[in-house]
């Protein structure tokens, strides 16, 4: 028998040849109706009887259809292929969202208002109920379905044993906000845009029996009153305008760190290198937490671990199945006994050990990363002395976005490496500035150059807004990294023309850059989505060496012997 990261033989052997779906309301307690549809197994054609473990999806993105199919076979986690594996699957729709009835306030964050909050125990709770059940239930799900595993976390049901939250959130502002970038009043968070609800409800799919969709047009009624966002949120204390609480407080888990601990539920966090912010709550959620559990950190972009899959060869279907077959069914395959953290490194050869790509650690950041300084200085980047003090000024460009950046940048270059240098981790940017404005906006991105000039960019990126660069001890273990209140009171414009520090995070990285490749830092000072535009356009300077001396903090890991 064989079980270990990406391989599982041996232990749990699919049985069951189809499914049978029936969907229904279920009441919470309150008296709303959530919709939720069940796939049971079937054994040639038969409905399994015997009780099995349950896994679930509570989602905002529709219980029945998603990707040309059913959601529960096709969103990333894709449960349902483990039904054969001897399990119930079930995905239900979020309060005031589709099918169910009830309001909805904040779209797919909607499970974070109180009212909604324990839908999930309720939920889990009658999963756990139902005769075809051993009462053992898990979750799965990525994104705004990590986030409602958290959610399910934070009111604890004492039937749910283990939950595999994908790119979930731990401390939810400083990816909604752009590092403190909040867009100008009326433009809306990228994390509360707020959806189309006309639009949600005419994919509504009845549950059974509800021919002339009397239940479902009742449901839709309800959804009515939904507010579709919270309004403006600039900082981390904001009281949303729209729902009278302090949202970014209140949706964000590590608030309720002390349930999810009592609980004890085991906790598979899984993160992807290339989706930005989403990669930072796995991480945190490993780190702060006491619960059994593990991480993985793939390639590719937001949960897109269907292409983990065909390049790499990693399932992470695998992995949820040796959890929950732990977890939910008592079986000892190991899957806690093995290093906690997997994790992904671009352009790594291990061909001799097996592994290529893949590698493990017993915690995260890795042990023995070495955090490496890389001055600025006004053409490069260098881990030598970066000597006098000097400076470089220019005018801000508005027009930033995806496209122009590289070229509108201001970059920093190393020189050509002499081996090949793995950086796994966070790196942080040290750097000294001033404005001619009381504000300043930094976007800062590291690449990969090859020896023929062709830059490879790995999603590597950090944003500060200068007025909110002050720091203090974190709330949470903030993996040494630096932690900015974020709040209103903390807030400090610029004196015009007086270099301050900025310290700031980027969203992780594990990547080899090879011998003869350099590592290229560019930096531009808006974002045309959440930058205010002040007239006259204002003139940043940045500052090197002596007093001010601008640093760019790097893990670098030693090369492993052959």
């Amino acid at each position: 028998m064989q079980s270990f990261p990406g391989h599982y033989q041996g232990y749990s052997e699919a049985e069951y040849d189809g499914y049978e779906l029936s969907s229904r309301y279920i009441p919470m307690r309150d008296g709303t109706q959530i919709a939720i549809d069940v796939f049971r197994p079937t054994d040639n054609g038969e409905v399994v009887t015997e009780p099995l473990p349950v896994l679930w999806m509570h989602t905002p993105y529709h219980r029945r259809n998603y990707g040309g199919g059913l959601t529960a076979e096709n969103y990333p986690g894709k449960a349902l292929r483990l039904l054969p594996h001897g399990y119930v699957v079930a995905v239900a729709d979020f309060r005031g969202l589709f099918a169910s009835f009830g309001t909805n306030e904040g779209d797919n964050r909607g499970e974070w208002q109180e009212h909604a909050r324990w839908d999930s125990y309720d939920i889990t709770e009658w999963l756990a109920a139902q005769p075809w059940s051993t009462g053992n239930i898990g979750m799965w799900g990525c994104s705004a379905t990590g986030g409602s595993q958290m959610q399910a976390l934070t009111v604890a049901p004492p039937s749910l044993k283990a939950v595999f939250p994908m790119s979930c959130e731990w401390d939810i502002y400083p990816f909604a906000s752009f590092g403190g970038m909040a867009p100008p009043q009326g433009v809306p968070t990228r994390l509360m845009r707020g959806g189309d609800r006309e639009a949600r409800d005419r994919m509504s799919v009845p549950v059974d029996g509800d021919t002339e969709r009397v239940l479902l047009d009742a449901a839709i009624d309800e959804h009515t009153d939904n507010i579709e966002t919270a309004g403006y949120t600039p900082f981390r204390d904001s009281v949303a305008e729209n729902f009278g609480n302090q949202w970014w407080l209140q949706s964000s888990p590590h608030r309720y760190k002390d349930t999810i601990e009592a609980s004890g539920i085991a906790i598979y966090s899984a993160a992807n290198l290339d989706e930005e912010g989403p990669g930072y709550g796995p991480a945190f959620t490993f780190n702060n937490l006491t619960n059994p559990r593990k991480f993985v950190i793939g390639p590719a972009t937001h949960c897109d671990w269907t292409t983990v899959m065909s390049e790499t060869g990693f399932d992470i279907l695998i992995e949820e199945l040796r959890f929950f077959d732990h977890w939910l069914k008592g079986i000892d395959n190991g899957v806690m006994d093995e290093a906690p953290v997997t994790y992904y490194t671009y352009n790594l050869d291990r061909s001799d050990i097996g592994l290529p790509g893949w590698q493990t650690a017993e915690s995260w950041p890795l042990p023995d990363q070495q955090l490496t300084a890389f001055n600025l200085i006004p053409d490069g980047l260098t881990t030598e002395s970066a000597g006098e003090g000097s400076e470089i000024s220019t005018q801000v460009d508005y027009e930033i976005n995806n496209d122009n950046f590289w070229e509108k940048g201001i970059q920093f270059t190393t020189d050509l490496l002499s081996h090949d240098m793995q950086i796994t981790g966070h790196p942080v940017l040290h750097l000294w500035l001033s404005s001619t404005a009381k504000d300043a906006d930094v976007v800062a991105r590291i690449d990969d150059i090859a020896p023929d000039g062709t830059a490879t960019y790995y999603t590597v990126e950090g944003r500060l807004r200068a007025s909110l660069r002050a720091t203090e001890p974190a709330p949470y273990d903030n993996l040494g990294l630096p932690y900015h209140p974020f709040t209103e009171d903390s807030q400090e414009m610029l004196q015009p023309g007086e270099p301050v520090e900025l310290a700031f995070d980027f969203y992780m990285m594990s990547n080899v850059f090879k011998a003869g490749h350099r590592i290229r830092l560019t930096l531009n000072f808006a974002d045309e989505r959440t930058t205010p535009r002040v007239s006259p356009t204002p003139e940043n300077t940045l500052h090197f060496g002596a007093e001010t001396p601008s640093r760019l903090i790097l893990p670098v890991i030693p090369a492993a012997p052959m």
